[in-house]
Formats: C-alpha cells, structure tokens, sequence
C-alpha cells in the first residue's frame, strides 16, 4: 500500500462534525459520542483475524483526531480497520476524489465500496457503513504479487464481521 494512496482514501474520509474522545471499549451504546468509544483494534477475535489471513497484534494508528485505526499486515491481503467521527457515507459519496464509488449495505446498514483515483492501480479498495455519530472504514490491500485477491470482496467480508461489533447509526 503506498503512502498517498493511503492518505488520499483517508482525506476522502475526513471534515465535518464532532470532535473525537478515545477510549478502549470495543462496543458502545447508541449516542452521538458512542462511536467515540470503538477501539479499532479490539473488532475481530484471533480466530476473526486468522481467518483473513491477518496477523495480530494490530497496530494502533491516528490520522486525524477524528479518524482512529488499526492496521494489520497479512497474508494474501493487509487491512486497517478505521473508526471515523465526522463522516457518514452519505458525505463520504459527495467527495470528489473516488474513482469509484458504489452503494453496498453491510448486513442492512447503508455502506459503500470504494476506489480512490490515486488507488486505482495500488490494488486497494475501502467498504465503509455507517455506525454510531460517524462510520467505520475497512481498508484491504494486496501488497504483494500474484494479484489474484478481490480487495473489495474481502473488505466486504471483514466489514460483516466488524458491524454487528458497533453501535447502530444515530
């Protein structure tokens, strides 16, 4: 995954509504601040992960006050797990840096799969639903050659496990 795609995905994700707070709860009750409580790292169980291919344990990233993720490197794929405060995808759908973007519900919740334009030849894809006062994004690389992974596939599956672990959109 290179670093500008990375933060060209993130930046599509990024202004707009409250402030972030940090704590280590992996599950919260619906409020405006309940996702303010999802640790990233705390979404999938061992076996959750080993079932990816991921490994543990992930490491804790802040890109923004707002946007608070996990990444996990793996085998065939990589994925960073984000928790976003400020952005749903409705807003999500309006910035203009996708090279594709497609409505996907996530177990009946309002989602999206996504390509940013600098992405589209880094084999990276994002699934985002919305969860709480904001959303969670799953983002799935394929770092290494043979490129035969469906990056928007997998994340579509990791972001089904991730969701009934969140509270429900405000």
């Amino acid at each position: 995954m290179t670093a500008s795609a990375l933060l060209l995905g993130l930046t599509a994700c990024s202004p707009g509504g409250s402030a972030d707070e940090r704590t280590t709860t992996s599950q919260a009750e619906p409020s405006e601040d309940a996702l303010a409580g999802v640790d990233p790292c705390a979404l999938l169980s061992e076996t959750e992960l080993n079932s990816f291919g991921l490994k543990e344990p992930g490491k804790n990233t802040e890109l923004l006050p707002w946007v608070v993720g996990c990444d996990y490197s793996g085998d065939p794929i990589s994925a960073t797990l984000y928790r976003d405060t400020r952005n749903t995808v409705a807003a999500s759908e309006r910035k203009e840096v996708w090279a594709m973007f497609e409505r996907t519900p996530v177990n009946g919740r309002p989602g999206a799969t996504a390509i940013t334009q600098g992405a589209t030849q880094a084999r990276i894809c994002d699934v985002m639903f919305d969860a709480g006062n904001g959303m969670i994004q799953v983002q799935v690389s394929e770092p290494r050659l043979p490129d035969n992974v469906d990056e928007c596939a997998e994340a579509l599956k990791i972001a089904k496990k991730v969701e009934p672990k969140v509270p429900e959109p405000v």
